[in-house]
């Protein structure tokens, strides 16, 4: 390896880790002033918040790396610039491309290290921070018990304490409601005074009471004096030691399998399979949807399997009744209740079969056309109910297309969230080798090195890059956009902009040079009359 490309690779290893670890820090930051209500008064050890906060910085990767390789080229060549170490380079022979090629090799292992990343950790990480945030946010607040306060949080207990000394132990005016029976406030323990401690171990509040009465009302007691009167048995004690289990407030850790089979905790080959696997669900529940609505539409084979003894002239049908079905069932068609390729309707041109094959209608449900001349071959009595038969299994397949219009909905946007973490997955590897050409480019065009136009600068562009990204993967999760063009769509329209900044760069083009511009300007205004500059 040459001096030059071992200079290169160092001077650009260094700001790389460090705008990593910062980008980390401050996305670390941000959940924990999102969440902090959730921690406070609960009485976490700090290995529990240190865990969690491992595995929460573990899912932030993706985000601080593509934002970490973009600030860290940005710094590199524009102090390369800003120096102009960059000028004698190119002065000895050496073009702006060879001295990106050490870093394209760096840049390129970067982007397999995010992708074995996001494929193999960042779907245990996922799954350990969402069972472990979970916890967290489930868990009671510490015992806190105010004065003056009915304190009902520790299961089966309601307690108020009048008054409370500045030691925190000592307590006066004490009073203790029992609902471990379930029988309501039947079990009532009061004190002038007492002391309340925790136990050495943290799992029981121990009341000291003293000078009170316990009131116990035994509801079950086959001594009753009447139908309206229970016995109560009042006890007076001068001191009295109550224990109360605290265990419900011991932290519990879950198991990791309740989020096993969310897609955001799957790696590439989960995905698949279990992409495979809604779409033949999807495609199952549309053949069993097309089995029972044209069972629905069985009645119309009773013309076409030929006259019987029931059909007469002699009683013509009303008019008002043939017009009350045409009409329902045009608006039927009308509406499109019938999803389109999976409706099922007999053939006409085989009148002499006792059961007539079957075709697909790949279009809106027109293979039958009602006539007068069918229901009127029909006497009245049949006719009704011909009539009532087409009503019924029209609606049924109404209700039935819309539930199964919204199930398949639902299965097509739960395949559209599995494509897009596999997605996903490519996105992130591809997102950090655009920002290094974009980065790489842009510092060495404006030669500004230091942390605060870079820093500005890729603020800028990844946010700019970050809001494509969400707006591709919203409109994908609700079906407007394919998963791919979702979450590439931040990927397209970053491409021409790191091919242009790239070729700007190696051509030496005054692209952001401030003098540039306003003599551009001056030549402009120049050849306008009446403008004297």
């Amino acid at each position: 390896m040459k001096k030059l490309d071992l200079f290169i690779i160092k001077s650009y290893i260094g700001p790389l880790v460090l705008t990593f670890f910062i980008a980390l820090f401050v996305l670390l930051m941000q959940f924990l002033w999102k969440y902090i209500d959730d921690f406070v008064g609960k009485g976490f050890d700090m290995m529990v918040i240190a865990e969690l906060m491992y595995y929460a910085s573990a899912t932030f990767v993706p985000m601080a790396l593509p934002l970490a390789v973009l600030l860290s080229s940005l710094m590199l060549f524009g102090n390369l610039g800003e120096n102009y170490e960059l000028a004698a380079i190119k002065s000895a022979g050496i073009s702006l491309n060879r001295v990106f090629r050490p870093l394209v090799f760096v840049a390129i292992i970067v982007s397999f290290i995010a992708f074995y990343f996001s494929n193999n950790v960042l779907p245990v990480a996922n799954q350990k921070f969402r069972t472990l945030l979970r916890d967290v946010r489930q868990q009671k607040p510490a015992v806190q018990i105010d004065a003056g306060v009915f304190y009902s949080e520790i299961e089966n207990y309601v307690i108020r304490i009048g008054e409370k000394d500045q030691d925190g132990i000592t307590i006066r005016d004490v009073m203790i409601y029992d609902h471990r029976k379930g029988n309501g406030n039947t079990n009532v323990t009061v004190a002038k005074s007492g002391k309340m401690e925790m136990s050495g171990d943290k799992r029981f509040l121990v009341f000291t009471l003293v000078d009170g009465y316990n009131y116990d009302e035994n509801i079950k007691s086959q001594q009753r004096l009447n139908q309206n009167t229970f016995p109560m048995q009042r006890t007076h004690f001068q001191e009295m030691v109550r224990r109360i289990n605290l265990s419900e407030f011991d932290f519990k850790k879950s198991d990791n399998a309740i989020h096993r089979n969310n897609y955001e905790m799957m790696n590439l080959s989960q995905l698949a399979y279990y992409r495979d696997s809604l779409k033949v669900d999807m495609d199952s529940n549309l053949r069993i949807f097309s089995k029972f609505v044209t069972q629905d539409f069985g009645f119309l084979k009773v013309y076409e399997n030929g006259k019987n003894d029931s059909i007469s002239k002699s009683k013509p049908v009303p008019a008002q009744i043939v017009d009350t079905l045409q009409q329902t069932v045009s608006e039927m068609i009308d509406r499109d209740v019938l999803l389109p390729g999976v409706i099922k309707m007999p053939k006409k041109n085989n009148p002499s079969v006792a059961e007539a094959p079957v075709v697909v209608v790949e279009s809106k449900f027109d293979t039958v056309n009602f006539n007068d001349t069918i229901i009127k071959n029909f006497q009245y009595a049949d006719a009704l109910r011909l009539i009532n038969n087409a009503l019924v299994g029209a609606r049924n397949a109404s209700y039935m297309s819309d539930f199964a219009a919204q199930n398949k909905e639902a299965k097509e946007k739960l395949i559209a969230k599995h494509q897009i973490e596999l997605h996903r997955k490519f996105t992130l590897s591809l997102a950090c080798l655009l920002f290094f050409f974009i980065g790489a480019s842009l510092g060495a065009i404006i030669r500004k090195g230091g942390l605060g136009t870079p820093l500005v600068m890729s603020i800028l562009l990844f946010v700019t890059y970050y809001v494509f990204a969400i707006i591709g993967e919203k409109s994908a999760k609700v079906l407007a956009m394919t998963p791919f063009f979702g979450m590439w769509l931040s990927t397209f329209i970053y491409l021409p902009l790191s091919i242009f900044v790239t070729y700007k760069a190696t051509a030496d083009s005054p692209l952001l040079d401030r003098e540039f511009y306003v003599k551009f300007y001056e030549k402009i205004l120049s050849r306008i009359p009446f403008v004297k500059l």
